[in-house]
């Protein structure tokens, strides 16, 4: 079991990276309740689901659009505060008339849907939980009107549900309580309602009494009281803690103002020593205090008497404040939860009687502590999460952002645009077998798991998504065995094969093959999927999320709130307008590429080579220091020289007969401009440039920019060359033409579907560029698939128009895999372009070697300039 590395169990290695989930919420800062239900649900996703990465919204904030807020809050405290009535009025217009409810849900739906789908995009989920209204009907709109697919689930933080809180349109809206559900399904009728035990924080479970009182200070024997009505402070809470001092002499008041200071410094102004009252802020020891009391008193019955049942502590309710304040009350009076008084006489009685009998709250506290009916919540979330087998059928597609429906528009029958990976394995252990069947159940869990493998393209009237509710892993993964004795060449010709196929138009635009069959137990996994999918980074990253880590470098949980605010100081806006400005002069003065013979002629066909070229990532870093380069500066002069070995001699680096470009330039480019020297054959080359920090959590979508680099491709130097590329790679970033090819891509994305179609074909074409090329950082730590090690992982990038030749490069464990990926009517040997890249590698080693110690290229150590 020694290949397992450190898993006890075959199967667990297997499903180790699988359970990870995506997962936003959205919550709203109106009161602590919304906020405090999201805390408990991103507590249990991370227990259900290791490394899960979460990001949570903020309705009000980051959907409503700015100051919308701000007024919410404020038409909220003061509806509260002084006319309730008005607040009472619209509550019952919700159940009364049915109109004003759609009419209100719909409104608000649609507000909330245009930025939410926005932040949907970007984050691409797997899972939706909401702990607001607003964000919900929002769901409810994208579902209905753009077919949201992402599961998604409402956690109703009051204990009665009203019609505002419940949607037909998402998957399961949970209420709190078995007494619950039935008022949900009056506010909505046909929508699922279920009861689900409270999402609280885990530190909200019943204890000792005492032992909670030591721990924050109150006193031993007394009856405490804690009096705890939200983070406003809603209500007359000096009356209420009046009213409870001059009950009993024995009484200790606990009362949380949460943010209310104007209500603590009231409260402390009274005079009282602290062992009859203590006035608390906001508080992280809410948990503590909770099972320190005898009894809590609320008024609004939302999240503060949900974390009072999680602990098992009897509630009382006492002046309850209007609408939804009053409805949680009386259902938790009925249902037996709780007691309430109307007013100070009558509170004043019950805790007399509480603390001359302190018996007559056992009954609350067993039914507290009971959860009847309910499911628990890790229950619940993974039902959510599961796929569903009822379809969902929305009115249209979702759409497809600009960046992604770009790459539907430059394709046809014979210049397809898929992206992929080819990942060689190893041999499994003696114990187990790799092959379709295997393999299919190895990544059919985590497959389901990801939506963006569920996405099938439509491409009218517009390009869109469909999110299929079910995936039929059977339907994409295949094997081809070969015979034991097959050669890498019988191999490369049959993951040729695969890469000269389309992609099924009927199902989401990815496949899976399987090479096996040799001898010694190795196999080859070829991977491709549509680029409107994602870029090279968002595949590779989807990949991962299908791979499994060692136990010690399993991906770590990536928390926390979307940044609310993009905005930019001043000096930064300036800053980057000035770098735009410079971009789209250096895109626009930069002229078109050298008339290489390579790109005289369109793509022949639907045949496609590839060729994989390992190298060994360890050696190649130390040759950077050495030559004073960081790696990819060293991977692309790499393969700047491996493209002149192999392009040169096949005659393909010569003028040829091209149509007119945007400018009639040869293979020699000029020191006036790039810093190249003069009668230096180059070849221009599209970079795709993340405009995003490059992690593994990124899943779907295209979000590059790109850069116009001239590789210089002629015999020289390997000090020369990596000198030559750095000058071109700071060239860029100093003009910003990454930034500036990012904007017109967004530019042109609001033109209509016909004019960005046109604007796609012109632009990503040999017009601009003869070849594109990309260097990837990958997984440095193992991974391995289906229990076999990935030895080596090499990306396949896509032909385009009069481009019939791509490189790309990534770091996968200790190996960067080059993949060349190009037309077999330009007539190369795959031999040949493999010993070319070898050769190119080897060379840039010796040269290393030969460099004097503490010598320079010409450029700066890696350590000490921007890389």
């Amino acid at each position: 079991m020694a290949e397992l590395h450190g898993y006890s169990d075959p199967l667990e290695m297997i499903a180790g990276g699988s359970s990870a989930r995506r997962v936003l919420t959205l919550s709203a800062s109106m009161g602590g309740g919304h906020d405090a239900t999201a805390a408990g649900l991103e507590e249990a996703v991370r227990k259900l689901w290791a490394g899960s990465e979460i990001r949570r919204l903020d309705t009000l904030d980051d959907l409503l659009g700015p100051g919308i807020g701000r007024l919410f809050r404020g038409i909220y405290v003061s509806n509260v505060e002084t006319t309730p009535w008005l607040y009472e009025f619209f509550y019952s217009s919700l159940w009364r008339h049915q109109w004003f409810a759609r009419a209100s849900k719909a409104f608000t739906g649609a507000w909330c849907a245009v930025r939410l789908a926005r932040h949907i995009d970007k984050f691409d989920p797997d899972l939706i939980l909401s702990t607001y209204p607003l964000a919900t009907s929002g769901l409810a709109w994208l579902r209905r009107h753009r077919g949201l697919a992402v599961p998604c689930g409402a956690w109703v933080s009051d204990f009665a549900p009203h019609p505002f809180w419940i949607y037909r349109d998402i998957d399961a809206n949970f209420v709190m309580h078995e007494v619950s559900v039935p008022h949900g399904q009056a506010a909505a009728p046909g929508a699922v309602v279920e009861a689900c035990s409270p999402p609280v924080i885990g530190a909200f479970v019943p204890g000792d009494r005492n032992a909670a009182r030591a721990q924050v200070g109150l006193q031993r024997d007394a009856f405490v009281v804690l009096v705890t009505c939200g983070a406003y402070a809603f209500g007359d809470v000096e009356a209420i803690v009046r009213t409870l001092l001059e009950a009993a002499p024995d009484v200790q008041v606990v009362a949380a103002c949460g943010r209310n200071t104007a209500s603590r410094i009231r409260l402390e102004n009274l005079g009282m020593p602290a062992e009859r009252l203590l006035a608390l802020g906001w508080t992280d020891s809410m948990a503590d205090y909770v099972r320190a009391a005898d009894l809590v008193l609320t008024n609004a019955g939302g999240a503060s008497a949900l974390e009072a049942l999680a602990c098992a502590r009897p509630i009382l309710m006492c002046r309850p404040i209007a609408a939804h304040g009053a409805a949680n009350a009386q259902l938790m009076v009925v249902s037996g939860l709780a007691d309430i008084c109307a007013n100070e006489e009558r509170l004043r009685d019950y805790i007399r009687t509480g603390v001359a009998d302190r018996e007559a709250f056992e009954d609350l506290e067993r039914k507290a502590g009971e959860r009847g009916k309910v499911r628990d919540l890790p229950a619940a979330l993974t039902r959510l999460a599961a796929p569903r087998s009822a379809p969902i059928r929305p009115g249209r597609p979702w759409p497809m952002r600009a960046a992604d429906e770009f790459f539907t528009h430059v394709e046809s029958e014979d210049v397809r645009q898929e992206i992929g990976a080819v990942l060689t394995l190893d041999a499994v252990g003696p114990d187990r077998t790799l092959n379709v069947h295997t393999l299919r159940r190895a990544l059919a869990g985590p497959a389901r798991g990801l939506p963006s493998l569920r996405r099938r393209l439509e491409r009218s009237p517009r390009a869109g998504w469909t999110l299929q509710e079910s995936l039929n892993i059977d339907e994409h993964i295949f094997e081809t065995v070969v015979a034991p004795s097959a050669t890498e060449t019988e191999i490369a010709e049959v993951v040729d094969g695969f890469w000269s196929g389309p992609l099924p138009a009927d199902r989401p635009a990815w496949q899976m093959l399987l090479v096996r069959g040799r001898a010694n137990g190795t196999a080859v996994l070829a991977v491709k999927m549509h680029h409107a999918l994602g870029d090279g980074v968002s595949a590779l990253s989807l990949l991962d999320r299908l791979l499994t880590p060692a136990p010690e470098d399993r991906l770590r949980e990536r928390t926390g709130a979307i940044p609310s605010s993009t905005q930019r100081t001043p000096a930064q806006a300036l800053h980057a307008a000035g770098l735009l400005a410079r971009g789209l002069w250096s895109l626009a003065s930069r002229g078109g590429p050298p008339h290489a013979v390579l790109n005289r002629d369109g793509i022949a066909g639907q045949g496609r080579q590839f060729v994989a070229v390992p190298l060994p990532a360890a050696q190649l870093r130390r040759t950077a220091r050495s030559l004073h380069a960081h790696p990819h500066e060293l991977v692309l002069s790499i393969i700047a020289d491996g493209l002149g070995r192999v392009l040169g001699p096949a005659g393909l680096l010569r003028t040829g007969g091209l149509p007119e470009g945007p400018r009639d330039e040869s293979l020699r480019a000029g020191t006036a401009r790039n810093g190249t020297p003069e009668n230096t054959a180059t070849l221009r080359v599209m970079v795709p440039v993340a405009m995003r920090a490059p992690r593994l959590d990124r899943v779907f979508g295209n979000w590059t920019g790109a850069a116009a680099l001239d590789l210089p491709v002629e015999p020289m130097t390997p000090p020369q060359r990596v000198s030559l590329v750095q000058t071109e790679l700071r060239r860029s970033a100093r003009h910003g033409e990454a930034e500036a090819a990012q904007w017109v891509m967004q530019l042109a994305g609001r033109l209509p579907a016909a004019a960005h179609a046109r604007f796609a074909r012109l632009a990503y074409t040999r017009r601009f560029f003869n070849s594109i090329v990309t260097y990837m950082p990958g997984a440095r730590g193992p991974r391995w698939c289906a229990g076999a090690r990935v030895r080596a992982m090499y990306p396949v990038l896509p032909l385009t128009d009069g481009v019939p030749l791509t490189v790309g490069a990534v770091l996968a464990g200790d190996t960067i895999g080059v993949g060349v990926y190009f037309d077999p009517a330009l007539g190369l040997d795959r031999t040949v372009v493999a010993a070319s890249m070898a050769d190119a590698f080897e060379s840039a080693v010796q040269a290393a070697a030969a460099v004097p110690s503490g010598s320079s290229n010409g450029a700066p150590a890696p350590g000490s300039r921007k890389g």
